[in-house]
């Protein structure tokens, strides 16, 4: 039978599988890791987050370094708490993440998220902000390193923010955004601005899935150069040649299919639950 591309749309935002999408191989490296079989099930998803501790993580702070010095992290009930009651540091909290020590390739993510209540300078007024930073490279670790972000914000979550990375979005129809394959002859990308020293592109998701009060649940499913963006079941965000620059030479870019999985500590209280992976 013939599957349409409406069809395949359909499936994906019921589902939050990309069921269309053939077996690829699940890379992952420092420290090497032996690859899995090719005859592992569609539904073989194994945590990334083990719910006890940070391990398989590194822990960032701008202007504190590698070690969680005032409690920004807190875990209990199976959840990872950033920012929470247990945090005792300064009211303008530094920003940062957590990393996880390998990086990945072929997978399709999931995990859960809620909002907490406290807010810290210099953005207590402002929405509350997270995100999914991923396909960052290894190397020295700053504020806003390399890496497409998968955006979580108040009413904002799926935008993607590609930083010295760059992505052609999808056509979109109606709201639909092309997946999995683009349109034919579509091979513009996105506008890039100088932000500070790093370039960045902003492409917007198509709709507002997320809700301000109890979990959501956010997929990525990263696939070769491509990528989609899933908030609690739709897809809103399908990226296409994603590249980043070359570090031989920034003027340069080259094609990107791989990197480091960050969670954002971003001056907002915010809870994740249920961090899982699986190969595709």
């Amino acid at each position: 039978m013939t599957t349409t591309r409406r069809g395949a749309l359909s499936r994906l935002a019921l589902t939050g599988v990309a069921a269309a999408l053939p077996q690829a191989a699940f890379a992952a490296s420092r420290p090497a890791a032996a690859a899995p079989s090719r005859n592992v099930p569609a539904d073989d998803w194994r945590p990334l987050f083990n719910g006890r501790d940070t391990a398989g993580w590194t822990f960032f702070q701008d202007g504190v370094g590698a070690q969680d010095r005032d409690g920004v992290v807190d875990i209990h009930e199976g959840m990872l708490h950033l920012l929470g009651p247990r945090y005792r540091g300064p009211i303008k909290a530094g920003m940062g993440y957590l990393a996880t020590d390998r990086e990945y390739e072929n997978y399709h993510l999931s995990l859960e998220y809620k909002w907490g209540t406290r807010r810290y300078a210099p953005r207590e007024m402002w929405k509350r902000d997270s995100g999914i930073l991923y396909h960052t490279p290894f190397g020295p670790e700053r504020l806003w390193p390399d890496c497409i972000e998968y955006q979580i914000m108040e009413r904002n979550t799926g935008d993607a923010l590609p930083i010295n990375h760059r992505a052609i979005a999808a056509i979109s129809q109606g709201g639909l955004p092309a997946w999995p394959d683009d349109f034919p002859g579509n091979k513009q990308y996105a506008p890039q601005v100088n932000a500070g020293g790093s370039l960045r592109q902003w492409i917007r998701a198509d709709g507002n899935f997320d809700t301000l009060e109890g979990w959501n649940t956010v997929e990525l499913i990263a696939q070769g150069d491509k990528a989609a963006h899933i908030v609690n079941g739709r897809l809103v965000t399908a990226l296409y040649g994603l590249q980043r620059q070359d570090p031989e030479d920034r003027s340069r870019y080259i094609p990107l299919t791989k990197g480091r999985i960050l969670l954002q500590i971003e001056a907002a209280e915010i809870m994740f639950r249920n961090v899982k992976i699986r190969p595709l």
